[in-house]
């Protein structure tokens, strides 16, 4: 008699079911409204920075693509690279620079999205539990925050590299490090982190260490084919 699947992997069939699931749904209906508020939120973080109530903004270009005006304070865009950056010519008057123009491709943003429907499969496929709504609600708006700051951080990393603004080599490594973790990591390894940190029945489901069940059958079955010990009587 074969042995029942393991709750581990009941889960992982269900969360892979899930996941095609929601990530179909995900493309097809909500990615353009989530773009869309995602976008807005850009915006309008840009027209709260110092100087960016007159230039900060974010449109759209050719081909989808976001177009960003970042704000530059004034004492970023007198540095001597930014300058340089600008065309100011050696001595002469420095260049009024009030903003920064970034254009990013749309799957950017788009791919700081992805971590949405890895989130609601793995919460959906653990056990049921009484509070699942509230579960999925804190966990999303936690992944929007999450979005948002790695895409400021993918414009910052961005700005940097075309003005040059970092030259020590520790600094430039740090910021090549967090990058990294925030392209190639963070959007993978957050939500199995959220998921595991909110939902208490994925959280004792992932650490148990059950023993295998034995069926009942087999056992009472072995139990009657040991040998037993006893008196020999001839006849």
């Amino acid at each position: 008699m074969r042995a029942p699947a393991s709750p581990q992997f009941r889960f992982l069939l269900r969360g892979s079911s899930l996941l095609l699931a929601l990530l179909a749904l995900w493309w097809w209906v909500l990615l353009t409204p989530m773009l869309g508020g995602m976008r807005v939120a850009t915006d309008l973080i840009l027209r709260t920075l110092p100087g960016g109530s007159s230039v900060g903004s974010v449109t759209l270009g050719s081909g989808k693509d976001w177009v960003l005006r970042v704000p530059m304070p004034a004492a970023l865009a007198n540095q001597d690279s930014v300058q340089r950056a600008f065309g100011r010519a050696p001595g002469a008057p420095a260049v009024k620079v009030r903003s920064f123009k970034l254009a990013i491709a749309e799957g950017i943003p788009t791919f700081f999205l992805l971590s949405f429907p890895l989130f609601w499969a793995l919460v959906l496929a653990a056990p049921r539990m009484r509070r699942l709504g509230r579960v999925v609600a804190i966990g999303t708006g936690l992944l929007a925050l999450l979005a948002e700051l790695s895409l400021l951080l993918y414009t910052a990393f961005s700005i940097e590299i075309n003005l040059h603004l970092v030259t020590s080599s520790a600094a430039a490594a740090i910021w090549r490090g967090a990058e990294y973790l925030n392209v190639n990591v963070v959007p993978y390894l957050v939500p199995l982190l959220l998921a595991v940190w909110l939902h208490e029945g994925l959280r004792a489901q992932i650490f148990s260490r059950e023993a295998p069940l034995v069926p009942v059958a087999a056992t009472e079955a072995t139990e009657a084919d040991k040998p037993r010990r006893g008196r020999y009587r001839g006849r």
